[in-house]
């Protein structure tokens, strides 16, 4: 019987991710994020990078250590595996979902993966909002970006790979309510009460 329970989630850049661990985190489970490791990194060798020199710096990386690098650092240097209830926003690649999940159900966790999904445009719109340094200006850009994101330069990252194998998904199309609404249907499906269902 497992013992607690992680949500990893998974959608391209702008679909919502951060905001809904932090809704999660509202929830009650405890926010890691595996792309931070990858960031830092970045950050670390090449200041203010842009999302396409994140990109390389992590490829890099997963052909030096293998494509679960970043799921492996998480665990290493987390006490993720020691949560009952967690988030981890930005897996990359189906061997970082599986490296996790077999992770989790050797220390009696189990793991759900959650797709969010919006449209390009839509997308390229909230990340023009978050005006966080390194994001692409235009579109065309952001759709280079996406492709990439998407199995275009191999196996290190697929997002598209990873929202196929979601156990489940959310149309991010609206509101931060909604998304919330949204959100506390997917832990009742998951088994999970709300410890605030009745907070705005």
């Amino acid at each position: 019987m497992s013992k607690g329970l992680i949500i990893a989630i998974c959608g391209d850049s702008g679909a919502g991710k951060s905001t809904t661990t932090g809704l999660l985190r509202d929830e009650g489970f405890a926010p890691y994020s595996l792309s931070a490791f990858l960031r830092e990194e970045a950050e670390a060798a090449i200041n203010i990078p842009t999302r396409e020199q994140v990109q390389s710096h992590g490829k890099a990386q997963q052909e030096r250590y293998g494509n679960h690098y970043y799921a492996e650092v998480l665990i290493s240097k987390t006490d993720l595996m020691e949560q009952r209830q967690a988030v981890i926003d930005g897996l990359r690649n189906l061997d970082e979902l599986a490296h996790l999940r077999a992770t989790a159900e050797r220390n009696g966790l189990k793991l759900v993966l959650l797709a969010l999904v919006l449209d390009t445009e839509s997308r390229f719109e909230r990340v023009q909002g978050r005006a966080r340094a390194g994001d692409p200006g235009e579109l065309e850009r952001f759709r280079k970006d996406d492709l990439r994101s998407n199995g275009g330069d191999g196996k290190f990252q697929n997002n598209a790979d990873l929202i196929a194998a979601a156990d489940m998904r959310i149309e991010n199309t609206g509101d931060l309510d909604t998304l919330r609404t949204n959100l506390r249907a997917v832990l009742a499906q998951a088994g999970v009460a709300s410890e605030r269902q009745g907070s705005a």
